[in-house]
């Protein structure tokens, strides 16, 4: 997990990113890599890299988090993945799916480069009672632009937040 959290920092400080929201679109663009919509009910996304050339494709169906989510998603395949040509992330809704190992880190950079660490931190500790209520991941979660559920998720990894899920 810490590979993959410095390999999401790299990105980030490589492109002088320190605020939040993190602009996923514009780090791809930066990257070289192009990203298009398509209206798609089969697929989350995909990145298809082929020699020196990549292209990301999201559904444009799902909210606007969860595009941002994918698009983060992808690029960490890029990142994470550069001896692979394609990835395709099929739309699921069962909760309990198994993930292969790729699609865990993939999902594991995605979080740590739209909710870095250090500014998730440091957000945390702005909150009076230092304890992280279910307001605390609406309000941190509007901020950085994702689903409540995915910031529950970020703060229950960085052991900032204990639920019952």
């Amino acid at each position: 997990m810490k590979i993959i959290e410095n390999k999401a920092e790299k990105v980030l400080s490589g492109l002088n990113i320190k605020s939040a929201p993190v602009d996923v679109f514009k780090i791809a663009n930066e990257l070289g890599i192009m990203v298009r919509k398509a209206a798609s009910k089969k697929f989350s996304g995909l990145i298809f890299r082929k020699n020196e050339t990549a292209f990301i494709a999201i559904s444009s169906n799902e909210s606007s988090v969860r595009q941002r989510f994918t698009v983060a998603h992808e690029l960490g395949h890029y990142i994470m993945h550069p001896n692979k040509e394609t990835f395709i992330e099929f739309r699921d809704n069962e909760e309990n799916i198994k993930r292969d190992r790729n699609e865990i880190q993939a999902n594991q950079f995605a979080a740590a480069l739209l909710m870095p660490k250090k500014m998730i931190e440091k957000d945390v500790k702005t909150f009076e009672d230092m304890e992280v209520t279910e307001n605390t991941i609406k309000i941190l979660a509007s901020k950085y632009d994702v689903s409540e559920q995915a910031m529950t998720y970020r703060l229950i990894n960085l052991n900032l937040f204990n639920s019952d899920l």
